[in-house]
C-alpha cells in the first residue's frame, strides 16, 4: 500500500491539475475551521462571559475551582481563565495534525477523479480513492455542520485527523469483506461512517466470530430521561465525559458548555434538571406540571416557605402538599427533599447564574 501511496504521491506533483484539485479539496476541508476561529469561538466566549454576573463569576471559583476566597477581580479572572483552558491557541495542534494527512489523502483522491475523467470504464476508481472519498466527505460535512451550530472542540478536530488518517486501512479491511464488485462501494460507504459507528460494527463483528458477548453500553440513568435532551445532545454530552444523570449533576457547568458548545441557558436547565433528579428520580417529570422543573424552581419553593410574608408561605405551603400527593410521598418527605436540593452548593450557584 506504501509503493502504491508514494508512486501516486510523485505523480501528482508532476501533474498541476492534480496539484490544484488537490489544494481546492484541502482548502474546503479547512475553511469551518478557521471560519470558527475567526467568529463562532469569539461569540461563544462572548456569550458565556455576558450570561455571568461578576457575583456569579466569583461565586463559580468558590464552588467550582475550590478557591477559598473569589479573586479581587472576577471578570477579569474568569476572561484569563476561559482563554487559558479554551482559548484559539488549543486549535493550533489539531488543525496541524489535519492538514499534511489532508493534503496527502487528497492528492491520492484528485489523481483517481482525473484518471476516472478520462478512463472509459467507471470501474476505474478504486477502492483507496473510495475509502479517501468517504472520510472526506464525512469529515468535510461534520465540520460545517458543528461550526454552524458553534460546537466544534479540539477533540473534533483530533477525531476528523484519525478518520482521515485510518480512511485507507479500514477501506482495505471493510472491502476485503466483500465481492469485488462491491467492494469500491463498500469503501466509500465505511468511509462515511464516523468512527464510534465503524467501532461498533468491528465489535460486533469481532464478537460474532470469537462468540464473546456484546458490550450493552453504560449503565445508570441516561441523560436522554431529562427534558429536552434528545440522543444527539446526549452524544454531544457524552463527548465531555458526561453519561449519566449523577455526573451531570455535579459537573462544573461553565467547563461544560465550554466542552460542548451548548447554550449557556440550556446547559443551566438540564444541570438544574439532574440536580433535582438525583434526589426525586423519576417522580420530577409529575412535578413539572407545578412548576417545579428543576433545583433551581426548589430553591424557590424552599425560600417560599421559609417565607416571612403569611401568603407567601401559605401559598407554598398549598404547593408543596399538592406536590407531595402527585408523587405519592409524605409531606415531609418532599420537603426534606426539598431542603436538601436547595442546600447544595451546586444549586446555589446556579440560583447565582439563572
Amino acid at each position: 500500500m506504501w509503493a502504491w501511496l508514494t508512486g501516486h504521491a510523485h505523480a501528482v506533483l508532476a501533474h498541476p491539475g492534480t496539484l490544484i484539485i488537490d489544494l481546492l479539496l484541502t482548502a474546503l476541508l479547512l475553511y469551518p475551521l478557521f471560519d470558527f476561529l475567526r467568529y463562532g469561538w469569539l461569540r461563544k466566549k462572548e456569550e458565556i462571559e455576558a450570561s455571568m454576573t461578576t457575583a456569579a463569576k466569583a461565586k463559580y471559583f468558590v464552588v467550582w475551582l475550590e478557591t477559598n476566597t473569589p479573586p479581587a477581580d472576577p471578570d477579569k479572572a474568569f476572561k484569563e481563565f476561559y482563554g487559558r483552558r479554551y482559548g484559539r491557541h488549543r486549535f493550533f495542534w489539531p488543525i496541524a495534525f489535519v492538514v499534511p494527512v489532508a493534503l496527502l489523502e487528497n492528492w491520492v483522491l484528485a489523481r483517481a477523479v482525473i484518471e476516472l475523467a478520462g478512463a472509459s470504464d467507471v470501474n476505474a476508481f478504486h477502492v483507496p480513492a473510495a475509502a479517501i472519498a468517504g472520510a472526506y466527505t464525512f469529515v468535510t460535512w461534520d465540520f460545517f455542520f458543528r461550526v454552524q451550530r458553534r460546537a466544534l472542540g479540539t477533540s473534533d478536530v483530533l477525531r476528523g485527523a484519525l478518520r482521515l488518517a485510518m480512511a485507507l486501512p479500514l477501506g482495505f479491511v471493510f472491502a476485503g469483506l466483500a465481492t469485488p464488485v462491491a467492494a469500491v462501494f463498500l469503501a466509500y460507504g465505511v468511509g462515511v461512517f464516523p468512527l464510534d459507528v465503524v467501532k461498533t460494527i468491528l465489535r460486533r463483528l469481532v464478537a460474532d466470530k470469537l462468540n464473546t458477548p456484546k458490550d450493552d453500553g453504560p449503565s445508570g440513568d441516561p441523560i436522554t430521561k431529562l427534558s429536552g435532551v434528545d440522543n444527539d445532545t446526549s452524544d454531544r454530552i457524552a463527548d465531555a465525559d458526561v453519561a449519566t444523570i449523577p455526573q451531570l449533576a455535579w459537573t462544573d457547568p461553565i467547563q461544560l458548555i465550554m466542552r460542548t458548545n451548548l447554550s449557556f441557558d440550556f446547559i443551566v436547565d438540564i444541570v438544574s434538571q439532574a440536580l433535582a433528579w438525583v434526589y426525586l428520580d423519576g417522580d420530577l417529570v409529575k412535578l413539572r406540571s407545578f412548576g417545579l422543573r428543576g433545583a433551581y424552581e426548589i430553591r424557590k419553593l424552599g425560600g417560599d416557605l421559609a417565607s416571612a410574608t403569611p401568603a407567601t408561605q401559605a401559598a407554598a405551603q398549598a404547593l408543596l402538599t399538592a406536590a407531595a400527593q402527585a408523587i405519592n410521598v409524605p409531606v415531609v418527605g418532599l420537603q426534606n427533599a426539598i431542603a436538601e436540593i436547595a442546600a447544595d452548593k451546586a444549586t446555589e450557584f446556579l440560583c447565582e447564574v439563572a
